[in-house]
């Protein structure tokens, strides 16, 4: 019994090693500056949150975009840039440059007056319908885009 005992214990302690080898900071990928522009048919695309996944291993980065549609990323932890690789990029919110967003030409009084914004996918797009037909649901525009080992400025464009 004792014997058994002192197996399940050294077990244990390996298991918790491997977890915490896991889980240190050695597991985190390459990281590599990134910035860059978003645009849709050339005009800067605004206010717009983009999640940068990497198709190989490591966590997703995250960026905003400006009034200019300039944005630059931040790893899961904080810290500046994105793991080096191919990523899926999520683009959730904001619109075209110039358009006003849809809460602006509500406070506005009259949202038939100017440019009707271009909204692009919406973070909460599980929880909402988008009204009309069949209330399908609204979701992020999906870019691919490559990060390189040193920095990066990448063009994005959404498509029309």
């Amino acid at each position: 019994m004792k014997q058994q005992l002192q197996h399940l214990c050294f077990l244990s302690l390996v298991g918790i090693s491997a977890l915490t080898a896991g889980c240190s900071g050695s597991d985190k990928p390459a990281l590599a500056p990134v910035e860059g522009t978003l645009t849709k048919d050339g005009v800067p695309f605004v206010n717009a949150t983009l999640e940068f996944h990497p198709q190989t291993h490591g966590g997703v980065s995250y960026g905003q975009t400006d009034e200019t549609g300039q944005f630059k990323l931040h790893y899961t932890t904080g810290e500046p840039g994105a793991a080096i690789g191919k990523h899926e990029v999520l683009v959730f919110g904001g619109h075209e440059k110039g358009k006003t967003s849809a809460s602006s030409s509500a406070l506005a009084g009259n949202p038939d007056e100017g440019d009707a914004p271009t909204l692009i996918g919406d973070p909460d797009a599980g929880k909402k319908k988008r009204s009309g037909r069949g209330g399908a649901p609204a979701g992020p525009v999906k870019i691919m885009a490559d990060v390189g080992d040193s920095d990066n400025q990448l063009s994005l464009t959404i498509p029309s």
